[in-house]
């Protein structure tokens, strides 16, 4: 795991230090997210290679990512393709509050094959619940919002 995949796990990690009963509040900028997104991508090219030719049937390498948090959106770009032939990919998911986050992706963009958005909400699910799982183990949460630029996460550590 790299350095920029470290400190994120590490803010998720800090309010388990924290008393009963107190509020706090996890803020991730998509600057963040992005620098994240890219660290892992360039770790785990292979698997992510494996996964879309799994997913699509083709063998796509997956380059420069890039998240944008948008007033309950959330965009997520990346260079696709094989080789040095690379298109653009996108992706936009809606992000709401209903007790816990619920993410829908609305659309998927990605020249040459097609990828319902019902199959990539299908693999987004499982990552959400196991991570507000962890999450709530160890907090109640109050409230989960995409605003500009930012992602915030408000609990009660339990």
């Amino acid at each position: 795991m790299g350095a920029t995949i470290q400190q994120f796990m590490d803010k998720f990690e800090t309010f388990k230090t924290l008393p009963g009963g107190e509020p706090f509040t996890i803020e991730v900028t998509d600057l963040e997210a992005t620098a994240v997104a890219r660290e892992y991508v360039a770790e785990n090219k292979a698997l992510i290679r494996a996964g879309m030719k799994q997913e699509t049937g083709f063998e796509l390498d997956v380059d420069k990512p890039s998240i944008t948090f948008r007033d309950d959106t959330v965009l997520l770009s990346v260079m696709a393709g094989v080789g040095f032939l690379k298109t653009k990919a996108t992706l936009t998911a809606d992000v709401k509050w209903d007790g816990k986050p619920v993410v829908v992706v609305r659309s998927v963009e990605v020249p040459v094959i097609s990828v319902s958005p019902q199959e990539l909400n299908a693999m987004v699910e499982e990552p959400l619940r196991q991570m507000m799982e962890t999450v709530e183990e160890y907090a109640e949460i109050r409230s989960f919002k995409i605003t500009d630029g930012l992602a915030v996460l408000e609990a009660v550590r339990k």
